[in-house]
């Protein structure tokens, strides 16, 4: 590992959130330095690069993924659970739903990382990012670090509005506090995790909790809240309704906010790129973010080999920011709407188109099968809104 300097570097990644660390990790990987850049500088800037909070990822692949290697289990049929306890399990097909300790996976990451000569580890925050014609720069301890390209991760500065009134762009936060529970006995299935589980759904804001069942006497629980203002969630309810009042601990706990915005701000700007959830690769209409973020590093460095620049990258297709603004307008107002509109698509959609739909791939036919899928009306209100407002 380098040492910070006053020298440009070719690439500076503000955050060593998922999606800095997996970028600063494709800008050194053998198969992009080889074509473009063998010796890239990069600068990598986090406060905390040594400690990191727990933090369980879950995603759905057909395929392996960089991160595999920190696998805690991973399910081939999910269950869905509606509000009056039904319940439905979905087979995957050549799917799998994997969940990851990216805790592990980050620390390891970045001892990788720091072992590399090209890249330099600044554990220290930057106040600044400023764009510029030849070069992007960061203000960091008073002082200004230029590079060829910027990439800024930094969290989204936006804070959460109120349910939209005429078509204004809305901003939600989806809280999430899980437990780690361990029981005396083992559970009767653990062959699937439970996406959605709305039994315990009775506050204002669209709520519901998720397990992921990653051995026969261990489980992550995890309780959403998702509004302008949500209460904080509680996961123990969720717990007592699968183990009972007794026979089980919870030994470890992790939370957050993470903000829903639509629409997103632009991305690009001459020398820096917002990437992570900054760029508005959390999907707003679902909070989902590791395909998308895996995706979009490769997106950058096939840019950067292809052009010699990382702009160029696929946008948004028009059909995805369009659903992303109504499901998102509906689940500001329609709570109850929103909870039979996701059991709406898990009972009559293809599993793979719900799955890239819920992950921001699906196409327009797709887009148009899960339109098909779901109830019209709160939907066609939430048109009506963003109608009303232009």
């Amino acid at each position: 590992m380098a040492t910070a300097g006053h020298g440009v570097y070719d690439h500076i990644i503000v955050g060593a959130g998922v999606s800095g660390v997996l970028l600063a990790r494709r800008l050194l990987a053998r198969a992009y330095q080889a074509r473009r850049s063998p010796h890239p500088r990069v600068l990598l800037i986090d406060p905390q690069p040594a400690g990191e909070s727990p933090m369980t990822l879950a995603h759905w692949a057909q395929a392996p993924t960089p991160l595999e290697a920190w696998a805690l289990a991973s399910w081939d049929a999910l269950t869905v659970v509606g509000h009056g306890g039904q319940t439905q399990r979905v087979p995957l097909g050549d799917w799998r739903y994997t969940a990851l300790d990216w805790r592990a996976a980050r620390s390891d990451l970045l001892a990788e990382l720091s072992a590399d000569p090209r890249l330099t580890l600044l554990p220290d925050t930057v106040s600044e990012v400023r764009d510029g014609i030849d070069d992007g720069a960061v203000r960091v301890a008073g002082r200004w670090i230029r590079g060829s390209w910027v990439y800024d991760s930094r969290p989204p500065e936006a804070s959460p509005r109120q349910a939209p009134r005429r078509g204004r762009a809305v901003r939600l936060l989806q809280a999430f506090r899980g437990v780690w529970v361990e029981s005396d006995s083992a559970r009767s299935d653990h062959s699937a995790a439970t996406l959605l589980d709305f039994a315990g759904d009775d506050g204002p804001d669209l709520g519901f909790s998720y397990t992921l069942p990653v051995a026969p006497s261990r489980a992550m629980v995890m309780a959403v809240r998702v509004g302008a203002n949500p209460a904080p969630p509680d996961p123990l309810p969720a717990v007592r309704r699968e183990l009972g009042d007794r026979g089980w601990r919870v030994v470890g706990e992790e939370g957050g906010v993470t903000a829903l915005v639509s629409p997103p701000r632009p991305r690009a700007g001459n020398r820096v790129l917002r990437i992570g959830a900054r760029g508005g690769r959390v999907r707003p209409s679902t909070g989902y973010a590791l395909t998308r973020i895996l995706a979009d590093t490769e997106a950058i460095a096939a840019s950067l080999d292809r052009h010699g620049h990382p702009f160029g990258i696929p946008r948004e297709p028009r059909h995805q920011r369009v659903m992303d603004s109504l499901w998102l307008h509906a689940q500001a107002t329609e709570r109850a709407a929103l909870e039979s509109a996701y059991l709406a698509l898990f009972k009559r959609a293809p599993i793979d188109v719900v799955l890239r739909f819920l992950d921001g791939h699906a196409g327009p036919a797709e887009a148009a099968r899960i339109v098909a899928a779901v109830p019209p009306l709160p939907f066609l209100r939430a048109a009506a809104r963003l109608a009303l407002g232009r």
